[in-house]
């Protein structure tokens, strides 16, 4: 009996892409025997496109809240004869398989008859030389691991057939069986769906295997917000999140899942911090609500637990090897580091140009040419260096002096006990009373306090957490430092007050000393002290409220302020 395949392709706002797609499909070599499409709820001409070129009898409508597992199971279901079809090809609306794809697909199958799960290698559309997969797996905290490097090009480093976890249901060569007794979780209308089936099927005892010979160029639409749908709302970001936790959880051995679920929380938390570093609130509101989103409906997880634990035939530690490794999340940690760091970095570059560009040397008039420049200086750089330009501005000779001071005053102190007296008292043993004390609903302060904690606990058991749990060692840093940290904060204030870098910088000297002369410091008053310190930041952060700025600017200025008088 010859092999019949069955070419799925469903549709939604995809009129943009449709004639590409569908000229790639009838191009094929190997053509598909039947086609079947499905066009949930296009506002465009996508239904119609598709009428026109397929047949208007193979192609259903469906309402716009139908997500991609409901879609498939619909046309399975209205269009596909059991035994008239072997297998399933499925396609999206923005993925345009190259003219040999399914051939390459299906003899893969012929040379593994194991296999119940094909995959094709994803480019970039429309780069066409930009890998996007070869195969897909997650790692323990939900990141979507291809094994690829961002942008990397195609150059047949990839091209070995090998199992994997799951591969992209844009191209997904699937045996009809399997795909009926599985089906898609209803529960991942669009994203995550490609993991969650593989997962199973994997547990099922089905073998998923990437064909890195067939080739299917595809744009992401939904995942890079080019289109948006009512599924996927607004805040792309937001459902991806939600839709990786969820997979996790419901997938995930029992043994591991309570470790897990505090992990995630834990990371959620972390990762949502980390992206308010880097001005971005958004993502970092998303990665929240994706979290709380989850883990409000617990129900939701123990139902999808209990249907998984029906299907599987095999264990956990049978798969396990299909998983990313344990310490792909750490490198991804890493990277998110160094990507921290470099935006840091980037935003201080264009600071110092704005600054530059504002000054009277950059106003002048260029210089005309008066000749020829000598062989040694020809290849001078324009930039002297870090060193130079920290000996030559003034600012930052003032600063250092005043942390230099700061350092030796204190010689004595470093090492020599933990700082107290006066209204300081003795810092606790770890960052972790902190946080106790920030969360407690009552203090033990006479006959008992239900007054909130001071806000300054929090960013010191921040500090006190990067400094490994050393409460001390911040309450040392803090009261010992805050000279030079209050100026660095006045002179930023300042700059942007007056205009005038002499006077930003006196004043600032100021400022920094005002911990010092008013008392604060000797009198061990910590939470005077770290207002005094974080106050400039706050005023500068509310300077850019004004309905002058851009919405963009006054955004960032609003999370920022907020973020600052929570502190204060």
């Amino acid at each position: 009996m010859s092999t019949t395949v069955t070419a799925l392709l469903v549709s939604h706002d995809g009129a943009r892409w449709l004639p590409a797609v569908l000229d790639g499909l009838q191009a094929q070599t190997r053509p598909p025997d039947r086609f079947v499409a499905v066009d949930t709820g296009s506002s465009d001409a996508s239904a119609e496109l598709l009428g026109q070129r397929l047949g208007a009898d193979v192609v259903h409508r469906l309402p716009e809240s139908t997500g991609y597992g409901a879609a498939v199971a619909a046309a399975l279901d209205r269009a596909v004869a059991p035994e008239d079809s072997a297998w399933v090809w499925l396609l999206h609306d923005d993925s345009a398989p190259h003219p040999d794809a399914l051939a390459r697909l299906l003899d893969a199958a012929e040379n593994r008859p194991d296999a119940a799960i094909l995959g094709p290698k994803l480019r970039e559309w429309p780069s066409l030389r930009r890998l996007l997969e070869v195969g897909v797996t997650i790692t323990g905290t939900g990141s979507r691991e291809t094994g690829l490097e961002r942008g990397e090009y195609d150059q047949g480093q990839h091209d070995r057939m090998a199992d994997v976890l799951a591969v992209n249901t844009a191209g997904m060569l699937v045996r009809r069986s399997v795909l009926e007794s599985l089906g898609f979780d209803l529960q991942l209308p669009v994203f995550g769906n490609d993991l969650d089936f593989g997962w199973r099927a994997a547990r099922a005892g089905h073998h998923t295997v990437v064909v890195p010979d067939a080739v299917v160029f595809h744009v992401e639409a939904a995942h890079r917000g080019v289109r948006r749908t009512p599924l996927t709302g607004g805040r792309v970001r937001r459902s991806e999140r939600a839709a990786a936790l969820y997979v996790l959880l419901v997938n995930a051995p029992a043994g591991s899942l309570p470790l897990r679920w505090v992990r995630l929380l834990l990371g959620s938390v972390a990762r949502a911090f980390g992206l308010l570093l880097v001005r971005a609130p958004g993502d970092a509101v998303d990665e929240l609500m994706a979290l709380a989103s989850v883990y409000a409906r617990p129900a939701r997880i123990i139902t999808a637990r209990r249907r998984r634990r029906r299907s599987a035939t095999v264990p956990h530690r049978d798969v396990k090897h299909l998983l990313a490794p344990f310490w792909v999340p750490y490198r991804h940690g890493l990277d998110f580091v160094t990507d921290l760091g470099a935006a840091l970095a980037h935003e201080a570059a264009d600071v110092s140009s704005a600054r530059r560009a504002r000054s009277p040397a950059a106003r002048a008039p260029l210089a005309t040419d008066t000749g020829p420049v000598p062989a040694e200086a020809q290849n001078l750089p324009e930039d002297s260096g870090a060193v130079a330009r920290l000996v030559t501005d003034p600012a930052a000779v003032v600063l250092l002096v005043l942390f230099l001071v700061s350092v030796w005053n204190a010689r004595g102190l470093v090492g020599g006990g933990m700082l107290s007296g006066g209204a300081l008292l003795p810092a606790p043993d770890t960052s972790a009373h902190w946080w106790s004390s920030y969360l407690a609903s009552g203090h033990d302060l006479g006959t008992g306090s239900a007054a909130p904690a001071a806000p300054y606990l929090v960013p010191l058991a921040l500090a006190g957490a990067v400094l490994l749990g050393k409460a001390w060692l911040v309450v040392d840093l803090l009261m010992l430092l805050c000279v030079p940290l209050a100026a660095l904060g006045a002179r930023r204030l300042l700059s942007q007050l007056t205009g005038s870098r002499w006077a930003a910088l006196w004043g600032a000297v100021g400022y920094g000393l005002l911990p010092v002369l008013g008392g604060s410091v000797q009198q061990g008053r910590i939470g005077t002290v770290a207002v005094t310190v974080t106050l400039p930041w706050l005023v500068h952060a509310a300077l850019f409220l004004h309905p002058a700025r851009s919405p963009d600017r006054r955004a960032r200025a609003a999370w920022r302020t907020a973020l600052w008088l929570a502190l204060a």
